[in-house]
């Protein structure tokens, strides 16, 4: 059962939409809502929220969700939170300048589902599966367009990460957002570790911590390694290094 009505909602409906929202918005939305879309084959189940705004129903019977964040907003029919495939469809647009899309007005909101909507009817996808020739290109896209994620892809086309980033960038698509900044953080995790190694701090949490402000403190490492080694703001070494007990370089 959906959440949203596992925990109670109440009911307001428009031209073409049922739309229900947790108890959490009910009486706290402001203004009216305009008339939305006129498709009668949609239903919101859910709908509200800031950083992201989010809408879940469906069309047609089949799942609908609506995300606004950062400087998008995405419609994706046809996803379901349980599967490694991508959506039936998908739209991303972008809007405004980061964050105004994580505060988008409701009135907005529903216009662009309502212009999603409009050219899903125009597009008239049709669900298609591995044994389709346009499979392959589907999933590629949908990863580009950060529909799904790098596992579910790979496994989906039975390659590794350097062979969908290859293919991917082959079509002219850019490649997927959150992918590349998974990639830069074990970058910098493996840069960290390498340059940490030749001082041989203990694995503990506490342990390490004292022993890289102690090495701080000898003058071993210098005020930026502290700080990169302890995941700290430079102007909080010193601080953590005084509770600890453990005296500045110098003595200063």
């Amino acid at each position: 059962m959906n959440a949203a009505r596992r925990r109670g909602s109440c009911l307001r409906s428009f031209p073409g939409w049922r739309i229900r929202f947790k108890n959490l918005f009910c009486g706290c939305m402001g203004s009216e809502m305009g008339d939305g879309v006129k498709d009668e084959g949609v239903t919101l189940d859910w709908f509200g929220g800031t950083v992201p705004v989010q809408g879940e129903g469906t069309i047609d019977a089949v799942p609908l969700y609506f995300r606004a964040r950062g400087s998008q907003w995405s419609l994706d029919i046809g996803r379901h939170d349980d599967s490694d495939r991508p959506p039936l469809w998908w739209h991303v647009e972008e809007w405004g300048e980061w964050p105004d899309a994580g505060y988008m007005p409701e009135e907005k909101a529903l216009a662009m589902i309502d212009k999603a909507v409009a050219l899903y009817r125009e597009q008239k996808p049709e669900q298609i599966g591995p044994d389709d020739p346009r499979w392959h290109d589907h999933v590629l896209r949908a990863w580009s367009d950060e529909r799904l994620g790098t596992k579910a892809a790979t496994a989906q086309l039975g390659i590794d990460d350097i062979e969908l980033e290859r293919r991917t960038l082959e079509r002219g698509w850019p490649l997927n957002g959150y992918h590349e900044l998974a990639k830069a953080s074990e970058a910098a995790r493996t840069a960290l570790s390498a340059e940490m190694a030749p001082f041989g701090f203990p694995k503990d949490f506490h342990e390490r911590e004292r022993a890289i402000l102690t090495a701080w403190g000898r003058g071993t490492i210098s005020l930026d390694q502290a700080a990169r080694f302890a995941h700290r703001r430079h102007e909080d070494v010193a601080k953590q290094a005084k509770f600890l007990g453990i005296p500045p370089p110098n003595g200063s």
